[in-house]
């Protein structure tokens, strides 16, 4: 096999094309990453609120949540 300057040239934008797709992978992960910390952010708002009312109504001591189970969750998997 003979390395010419039209193989080299090809070999070069065939890399940059593929460094343009991970470039938008990358930007489309912090996208959701960012996303995911805000219903994060949300969700540990209204677990907040539900304690304050809690304490309102006279119970002091909310229940303790686990924070890694789903099984309760009012949020479904949403993949956009």
């Amino acid at each position: 096999m003979n390395i010419t300057k039209e193989t080299i040239d090809e070999r070069r934008v065939a890399l940059l094309e593929d460094l343009n797709k991970v470039r938008a992978q990358g930007a489309e992960l912090e996208r959701q990453k960012l996303e995911n910390i805000a219903l994060q952010n949300a969700l540990t708002g209204a677990i907040q609120q539900c304690d304050g009312f809690l304490k309102e109504l006279g119970n002091d001591e909310p229940e303790l949540f686990d924070m890694d189970s789903d099984s309760n969750s009012d949020v479904e998997n949403n993949e956009s």
